[in-house]
C-alpha cells in the first residue's frame, strides 16, 4: 500500500510518535509511507523514520492507496484522487470532529475509551489502540531499584510537566505527590519532564513542599533513563485518547497511578495500576499514599503492568490498523466493480 499521513506538524508529542513509530513498522513491511506536513522545511522526525517527509501541496499528486489524518480540519482539508480517506480520532471534542468523522471511509480510535466515545455518537470505530517501544522503553538491567527499596532511599516520583495543557494534569498530580508525601512522612523527589513547544523553563504555580526538578527536552535515550530510574509515575489526565507517558512508565517498570482517561486498556485498578476514580489530587493521593508506604507492594504494581503492557507493541497496532485498511479497500472496490458492471 501506498499510505500518506497529513500531520499538522512533527513536534515532540506523543500523537506524533504514533505516527512515526506506525510509518516505520509499515515502511518495514513494504508499504511505501510519506508523511505531510503545511511546511516541511525545517521538518525533522525526533524518532526513527525512514519514509519521506513531504509539504501537504503534494498531496494531490500523488498516487496514495490511503490518506490519513488525526486532525479533523486537516482530514478535511487532505484529499488525494481516489484514496481511502482514513480520520483517526486521538482526542474527543477536537474542532471540527464531527464532520470528519461524516466525511471519512474509515473511523479509527486510538484507545477503548475513544471508541466508547465515538460509540456514543453513534460512529462505529476500528480499534487502532496504541502501543509501546519495548526497544526503548523496557526496565534497565541491572535494575537500580531493587536496591534503593530496601535502602530508605526517596521514592522518586515522576510526571509528565506539560503545564501548558490543563487536560494533562500535571499540576494535580504534583500535588498528588506532594500531599501524599507529607501524609505518609515518606521523603519524595519529583522529577517533572517536558519539551516545552513555546520554549523557556515552565513555572508551576505556587513552591512545593517536596523537593523538585525539571528535565526539559529529554532525547528518547534520557527518556528511558528517567523512567527507569523512577519507582512512581503519576498521570492526572482528562480527555486522552492513548496515554503514551503511562505507557512507557509501565513499560519501564515503574508503577504508575493514573486516571482512565487514555489508560483504561492496560491500566487495570490494583492490578497493574492504581486508578482513582476521582481526578482531584487528594483522590490520586490516596492512592499514592500505599504505593509509598509499602515498597513491596509497589513492585507488585511495576512487574504486573510490564507484564500488561507486553500486549501493546506499536506492531501489534500496525496488525490490526492495516486489516481494517484492507476489508475497507476490499468492500470500496467491490462496490465500484459492482457499479461499474450496472452501468
Amino acid at each position: 500500500m501506498r499510505i500518506a499521513l497529513a500531520l499538522p506538524h512533527l513536534g515532540v508529542y506523543g500523537g506524533i510518535r504514533r505516527f512515526l513509530e506506525l510509518g516505520e513498522v509499515w515502511i518495514r513491511r513494504g508499504h511505501e509511507v510519506a508523511i505531510l506536513v503545511p511546511d516541511s522545511r525545517d521538518a525533522k522526525p525526533w524518532v526513527p523514520f525512514s519514509g519521506a517527509i513531504r509539504p501537504l501541496a503534494e498531496l494531490p499528486l500523488g498516487a496514495w492507496d490511503v490518506v490519513l489524518s488525526p486532525d479533523p480540519e486537516l482530514f478535511l482539508s487532505s484529499r488525494a484522487p481516489g484514496a481511502l480517506r482514513v480520520y483517526y480520532s486521538v482526542l474527543e471534542g477536537a474542532p471540527a470532529e464531527r464532520e470528519a468523522l461524516r466525511a471519512a471511509d474509515l473511523v479509527l480510535a486510538n484507545s477503548a475509551g475513544m471508541r466508547r466515545y465515538l460509540a456514543r455518537k453513534r460512529v462505529h470505530a476500528a480499534d487502532g489502540a496504541g502501543g509501546v517501544n519495548a526497544g526503548w522503553f523496557r526496565p534497565p538491567s541491572p535494575d537500580p531499584r531493587f536496591q534503593r527499596r530496601d535502602g530508605g532511599a526517596p521514592v522518586q516520583a515522576l510526571v509528565f510537566g506539560r503545564l501548558s495543557r490543563k487536560r494533562k494534569g500535571t499540576w494535580i498530580a504534583a500535588r498528588a505527590i506532594e500531599g501524599a508525601s507529607m501524609t505518609t512522612g515518606v521523603r519524595v523527589v519529583l522529577t517533572l519532564f517536558d519539551a516545552p513547544p513555546e520554549g523557556g523553563a515552565p513555572s508551576l504555580p505556587r513552591p512545593l513542599g517536596i523537593p523538585h526538578r525539571w528535565v526539559l527536552h529529554p532525547s528518547q535515550r534520557d527518556l528511558a533513563a528517567l523512567y527507569g530510574a523512577s519507582d512512581l509515575f503519576v498521570s492526572a489526565e482528562r480527555r486522552a485518547g492513548w496515554c503514551n507517558t503511562a505507557a512507557e512508565a509501565m513499560a519501564c517498570g515503574v508503577a504508575v497511578v493514573c486516571t482512565r482517561s487514555g489508560t483504561e486498556d492496560f491500566a487495570i485498578d490494583r492490578v497493574t495500576a492504581a486508578v482513582p476514580r476521582w481526578r482531584w489530587s487528594w483522590s490520586l493521593a490516596r492512592a499514592i499514599q500505599p504505593l509509598l508506604r509499602d515498597p513491596g507492594r509497589r513492585a507488585r504494581l511495576a512487574a504486573a503492568g510490564v507484564a500488561k503492557i507486553q500486549e501493546f507493541s506499536w506492531e501489534r497496532t500496525a496488525d490490526r490498523i492495516e486489516q481494517a485498511l484492507t476489508s475497507r479497500m476490499g468492500g470500496r472496490l467491490h462496490g465500484e466493480l459492482a457499479a461499474q458492471a450496472a452501468r
